[in-house]
């Protein structure tokens, strides 16, 4: 089988690992907008409680329940990769999906978790002794501690290396041939984020002034590169539709 039959087998999917990461794009830019504008982040589990019964639309951005949907879209964009470059080296596409996906789910989990706090201030704010608010307190600082920082820097992390071993398989796409060739600017891009990322984590432990620093030129890295991988997978998509049309006229 060709590579022209191989992808056009995977169109839907380039396509939608096309789109994914724009609409992951989009709710990030939403919800920062939101969350800028917006009054801080509560301090404290009666703090959230006190959110959330004033309003539940607004403590769903408070608590990131759109990075759930955008780091499943980038999982999504993970696969789509994997089938365009697989050809080009296997093994290290498998290494970059096993670890991509392990990523998103890391940073899933904890967000899906969090949001638990959502019953539990309904419970609190019904309970009708202080042993009953006591235990509930309790329940949400426990669920507060589980979703820290933790685990949502080790998913980026982990997203951070899947993209880097992605973005080098890319660039040696170049010499495999056009069929399988996604466009140098992507692995340039993708490679740089990787540094600025790893440079971010290690500056949080030794030098946070710096990580605070580093933190915005990281992300727009990689918003860099996931519009650059959406364009990439929308022309691989449109030429495997071109040719199976040119195919079936044949």
């Amino acid at each position: 089988m060709n590579h022209q039959t191989d992808h056009a087998k995977w169109r839907t999917l380039y396509y939608a690992g096309a789109v994914a990461p724009l609409i992951a794009l989009f709710f990030y830019l939403f919800e920062f907008s939101i969350l800028f504008l917006g009054e801080p982040y509560p301090s404290n589990t009666e703090g959230w409680y006190t959110l959330i019964q004033r309003s539940k639309l607004l403590s769903l951005w408070y608590l990131n329940a759109l990075d759930i949907l955008s780091f499943a879209l980038l999982g999504i964009m993970f696969l789509a990769l994997y089938v365009a470059l697989r050809r080009v080296r296997r093994s290290w596409m498998l290494i970059a999906l096993d670890l991509a996906l392990l990523g998103v789910v890391v940073f899933i989990v904890p967000r899906v978790l969090h949001l638990s706090l959502l019953p539990l201030s309904d419970m609190h704010a019904a309970a009708t002794t202080d042993a009953q608010r006591t235990i509930y307190l309790a329940a949400g600082e426990a669920l507060s501690q589980v979703s820290s920082a933790t685990p949502q820097t080790l998913g980026f992390l982990l997203l951070a290396v899947a993209g880097s071993i992605i973005s080098v398989v890319i660039l040696r796409s170049q010499f495999v041939g056009k069929s399988v060739a996604l466009s140098k600017a992507a692995g340039y891009v993708g490679i740089a984020g990787f540094i600025a990322a790893l440079t971010n984590y290690v500056s949080r432990l030794l030098a946070p002034p710096i990580a605070e620093i580093l933190m915005p030129i990281n992300g727009l890295l990689w918003f860099a590169w996931w519009i650059l991988v959406s364009v990439n997978l929308f022309k691989l998509a449109k030429k495997t539709s071109a040719e199976g049309s040119e195919a079936t006229v044949g």
